[in-house]
């Protein structure tokens, strides 16, 4: 067996051997002569040697390189206090190709600072080294290490180093493999602390990249460094949000000797995302006060350049895309810092319009064989963003209108990577009910935070589920083979043992829309989907295999009172129906008791609601015998503005056919009346036809 003492001194010799050949090879090029330096030709300009690592300026907690592309990425680092941050880099099998990069930092950012690398090679593993020096006279006359006299107890103790590959050119057929997580440190009253097993079960895996996707601190749950709340006042929330960060890479001592952070950070790249606890719990865009200080930290703690017009790490834009090989294309989006707030809004946006056309830009331009789509929160599982059950105010209209341009462009081969629900869930998507997937979508999480139970996906996008486990600590992982002819979704818990894996085919997931004369739902093998609206507690109809006109169908029942409550369709009623003009919605309805009668009202929805392009139309039956009873009852209602359909959103009672067509062309929303009588009721609905 190798003595571990002697195999640390050896990995220890090594990296001095390596920095120095790459310090020394870099020590040719102009950055590391120029004004740093000083003139060559004036001996009183030099600086003097440094010959103690005690001038050194420490770098307090780590490093971590991120945002990497095939040519470019962003090293991190933290001084102690205001100093130069120096960065030399090589490719591991040789230092030929060595380069040097520095940036001065003080307290305006912390004393972080971030350090572009330019012009490096695509596919290529490299080893970097970084360290401080003290601040002299201005921003950029800062005095290099000196080689040469640097004493041996210096290295690689006060130079702190890690590894990192390039991302392969697009045209490069090279396998790809990342894993992602999230959710660490401080949620709930019994908060999981460090360390992390999950995090350095990923650091063994060896990915090309991490993807860190969200809530990569809980700023408003208690831990050493503080709680966000409501009430903290804006200029003690920097400090905190600063402090969290610090935290996840160097806990107290109290608490325990590693997180496992920067171990993770130090061997492999990352990609950051943020969500909703970087701020406080379910922030919602500009409105939140304390946004712009979480987010200035956020910018401050993570490799970010997602910006061309910006230095990294100076710009807002959280949003981008990466490239890796020929068969993998990642895009990050933002789903806070745009997003309207959780209130009632006829359409809502997670992603604001300039982002919303640029990922549908992107995705539409995109040759690569996979679209990896990082989303913070999952589009099909229930959470506070894309998809919320029927009575909540969600954003499923923003989430149908990606989806439909899904299907239209045909977007090829898209799989979704989340997290922020605390679950692990695979499955796939057929949300026009066509018999082919529209995407995969695989979430992961948490690292660090309670898990509940795992829910069920949601059921307006058709939905087939492959694994679905809660309540453990787990991480996902990805890889896609070098023909790009597959890509293998894994889950493992936090020990990095295995949960679930599968294999998904390019031919497995076919977007194209197929036409159709009509949509429709017979009940004979589920709820197909739909929900249930305005109903108190109550989102998810009750399915009956057997009772039908015939066969099974759906019901639901209330006891609460107040407003009618609706059955609402699934997706595969929406979208661009405008051809279905002139044509007909049929359905069947019974009641359990047809006494205590009454009509709703119309801005309630009437006995049908359709609603799209920011238009609410609603119609009702006029004849009183127009009422489902004990057995079920048939009714028929013309989409056509020549039958009285009432327009809640126009100045003229009555829709005109240039809105009803404008609607359908739009369709965000159809519902049928449950609820007839008053107080207690139940009531179930069969046979539901759109045809044209």
């Amino acid at each position: 067996m190798r003595d571990t003492h002697a195999a640390t001194e050896d990995a220890a010799a090594d990296d001095r051997r390596t920095f120095l050949q790459a310090i020394g090879a870099a020590a040719t090029v102009p950055a590391l002569v120029g004004t740093a330096v000083g003139d060559a030709s004036s001996e009183s300009d030099a600086p003097e040697p440094i010959r103690s690592s005690d001038e050194i300026v420490p770098i307090t907690h780590g490093v971590a390189v991120g945002d990497v592309t095939a040519t470019t990425a962003v090293v991190w680092a933290r001084a102690e206090r205001e100093a130069t941050i120096h960065v030399a880099y090589a490719p591991i099998e040789s230092a030929d190709n060595a380069g040097y990069e520095r940036v001065g930092v003080d307290g305006e950012t912390d004393y972080t600072g971030h350090v572009r690398l330019t012009e490096l090679a695509s596919g290529t593993e490299y080893r970097y080294f970084v360290w401080a020096m003290p601040a002299t006279a201005g921003p950029m006359s800062k005095r290099p290490l000196d080689v040469d006299e640097l004493t041996a107890d210096a290295m690689p103790d006060a130079i702190e180093h890690g590894t990192f590959l390039t991302a392969p050119s697009a045209t490069e057929e090279r396998s790809v493999t990342f894993a992602w997580s999230g959710d660490t440190w401080g949620y709930g009253d019994d908060p999981i602390e460090p360390p992390f097993p999950g995090l350095r079960s990923i650091a063994e895996r060896e990915p090309d990249f991490f993807l860190y996707h969200g809530d990569t601190i809980y700023a408003d749950a208690q831990t050493p460094a503080g709680k966000i709340t409501e009430n903290t006042p804006l200029d003690e929330a920097l400090e905190i949000y600063r402090d969290k960060y610090k935290e996840m890479r160097d806990p107290p001592a109290s608490v325990a000797e590693r997180t496992n952070l920067r171990e993770l950070l130090e061997s492999t790249s990352v990609y950051t995302v943020w969500d909703d606890h970087e701020v406080i719990n379910n922030f919602a865009g500009p409105i939140e006060p304390l946004m712009p200080e979480g987010r200035r930290a956020f910018r401050e703690y993570w490799p970010l350049d997602r910006d061309e017009d910006a230095a990294p790490g100076d710009s807002n834009r959280f949003y981008d895309s990466f490239r890796w090989g020929k068969h993998v294309e990642l895009f990050l989006i933002d789903t806070r810092q745009y997003r309207d707030p959780n209130v009632e809004l006829d359409s809502k946006t997670l992603l604001g319009r300039e982002q919303r056309e640029w990922l549908k830009d992107a995705l539409a331009d995109s040759d690569a064989t996979w679209k990896v789509l990082a989303s913070p929160a999952p589009l099909g599982y229930p959470s506070d963003s894309w998809a919320t059950p029927a009575d909540r105010t969600g954003y499923e209209a923003e989430l149908l209108e990606l989806v439909e341009f899904v299907q239209t462009e045909e977007i090829a081969n898209l799989v979704v990577v989340a997290g922020d629900v605390h679950k692990s869930v695979v499955g796939a998507f057929d949300p026009d009910d066509d018999g082919e997937f529209e995407f995969v979508e695989a979430v992961a999480g948490p690292l660090g935070a309670p898990s509940g139970p795992a829910d069920e996906q949601y059921a307006p996008l058709n939905p087939t589920t492959f694994f679905a486990k809660g309540e453990y600590a787990n991480f996902g992982t990805v890889e896609v083979a070098e023909s790009g002819e597959a890509i293998t979704i894994g889950i493992y818990d936090e020990f990095g043992d295995e949960q679930f894996t599968t294999e998904v085919q390019a031919t497995d997931i076919d977007p194209g829309l197929t036409p159709t004369d009509s949509i429709e739902s017979s009940f004979d093998e589920g709820t197909d989907g739909w929900l249930v609206s305005q109903n108190g507690g109550s989102d998810r109809p009750e399915y009956y295999e057997t009772g039908g006109n015939p066969g099974g169908h759906i019901g639901d029942e209330e006891n609460q009172g107040g407003i009618a409550w609706y059955y609402q369709a699934p997706f595969s009623y929406l979208g661009d129906r405008e051809s279905f003009y002139g044509g007909t919605l049929s359905f069947d309805l019974r009641q359990e008791q047809p006494d205590q009668q009454f009509d709703a009202e119309p801005i309630e929805g009437g006995d049908v609601l359709l609603a799209g392009d920011g238009t609410q139309l609603v119609y009702e039956f006029r004849d009183p015998e127009q009422v489902p009873g004990e057995e079920w009852t048939s009714f028929e209602v013309p989409l056509t503005a020549s039958v009285p359909w009432i327009d809640l959103t126009s100045q003229e009672p009555l829709a005109t056919e240039e809105r009803f067509r404008d609607v359908l062309a739009d369709l965000t929303v159809l519902r049928i009346r449950g609820e007839y009588r008053s107080g207690d009721d139940a009531s179930y609905l069969d046979n539901v036809v759109l045809s044209k």
